[in-house]
């Protein structure tokens, strides 16, 4: 199932964010420090040390970008890749000449920042922060073991470059996660109008039935019960007695448009045979297949045919519906005193058989199915 179009901005508003972030490490650590490690081979000591520690932030920045990236970035594989960023950053560190923590060669306490930015930004800001705080720890302790701590020249260029590292990383990881909040405060506006609008059009739809079904009983119910009050028409002529079961089945049919139903146009033609149940007539329901979504305007189209049908009928009448995958077929079989007269408009055909020597009325209509519509059809037989 697809997200609401509100998440996929929140998502596409997080993802651009790491990317940036898996750049920035990416061209930072096997751009810059590389550089600066081919610079500075010579003065390393081991110099096997602080390459593999270079190796192994490359090995930890592969994974985690490949799980940022994915949205995978999760649990207890974040702190656990930190871990061995920092433990690799302690080993280059322990590689500086002395009293060069903060020279031209000293790249790994940026580095493992930069990581923590990566690996973090989902996280907890606290965890970040601590990491940030290591990184520094780590300048500080290689500053003191030799000497260098004892000058307010050294505590000047430590903390500069604590400002200008750990400061803009931190800084970066909170004008993210800003980002990220405003992307989610946007998303709530936009889903908010959306149901607005929703909620709009459904009571403008609302109004416009009630106004369809008002016109409705205006011009075809109000018409016979006038005739019917003032003596114009009888309730035991036979043409009034057919013509109020036909306006009754309509009403019903009406009603049952706005129910919800598993299968509408099956739930409309038991709406329309109900008033022929009142009459004593022995209905019956076939269906065969799978019925696909059929709109509204449809259904009334193929259950007009039908309604007057089953408003004729004396005895017994047959509903019969075929659902293939290309078609819809509403189908009657009536024992109807004189065949009815159909005015069809639309998708939607019908034809009208009716044998006088058996006084049967036989009735069909067909509505081709969309392809957009197609559904696969049940090969069982299911009564109603």
């Amino acid at each position: 199932m697809s997200a609401p179009p509100g998440e996929l901005i929140a998502a596409r508003y997080t993802h651009v964010v790491s990317v940036v972030v898996v750049v920035i490490v990416a061209i930072w650590h096997l751009g810059f420090d590389s550089l600066i490690l081919l610079r500075g081979w010579s003065r390393y000591e081991p110099a096997w040390a602080v390459l593999a520690a270079w190796l192994m932030l490359c090995a930890v920045q592969s994974i985690g970008s490949a799980l940022l990236i994915r949205s995978a970035l999760h649990g207890r594989v974040a702190p656990a890749l930190t871990i061995v960023a920092l433990l690799a950053g302690a080993v280059a560190v322990t590689t500086y000449p002395k009293g060069e923590a903060i020279s031209d060669i000293s790249w790994a306490a940026n580095t493992v920042g930069w990581f923590g930015v990566l690996l973090l930004m989902q996280r907890p800001i606290h965890e970040l922060v601590a990491l940030l705080g290591c990184t520094v720890a780590l300048t500080v302790v290689a500053l003191g073991s030799s000497g260098d701590l004892d000058t307010r020249v050294a505590w000047s260029r430590l903390i500069t470059q604590s400002y200008t590292t750990a400061g803009i990383q931190l800084t970066f990881a909170l004008l993210a996660r800003q980002l990220h909040h405003a992307a989610h405060l946007t998303t709530r506006a936009a889903r908010a109008q959306a149901d607005r609008l929703a909620r709009q059009t459904a009571e403008e739809t609302r109004h416009i039935e009630r106004r369809r079904r008002y016109r409705y009983l205006r011009d075809r119910i109000a018409p016979l019960l006038r005739d019917l009050a003032e003596g114009r028409a009888h309730p035991g002529d036979d043409a009034v007695r057919r013509s109020s079961a036909i306006e009754a089945a309509r009403l019903r049919r009406l009603f049952a448009e706005t129910e919800d139903a598993a299968h509408p146009l099956l739930h409309e033609l038991r709406a329309c045979a109900d008033v022929a149940d009142r009459r004593n007539v022995d209905v019956t329901f076939v269906c065969y297949g799978e019925l696909p979504d059929v709109p509204v305007a449809v259904r009334r189209r193929l259950t007009e045919g039908p309604l007057l049908a089953l408003a004729s009928a004396e005895v017994r009448a047959r509903v019969t519906v075929v659902a293939t995958t290309t078609e819809v077929t509403v189908s009657v079989v009536a024992d109807a005193a004189a065949p009815v007269a159909l005015r069809t408009s639309g998708p939607s055909d019908t034809s009208v058989i009716f044998d006088e020597k058996e006084n049967l009325l036989w009735l069909e209509s067909r509505w081709r199915v969309p392809r957009s519509r197609s559904t696969s059809v049940s090969s069982t037989t299911t009564p109603w």
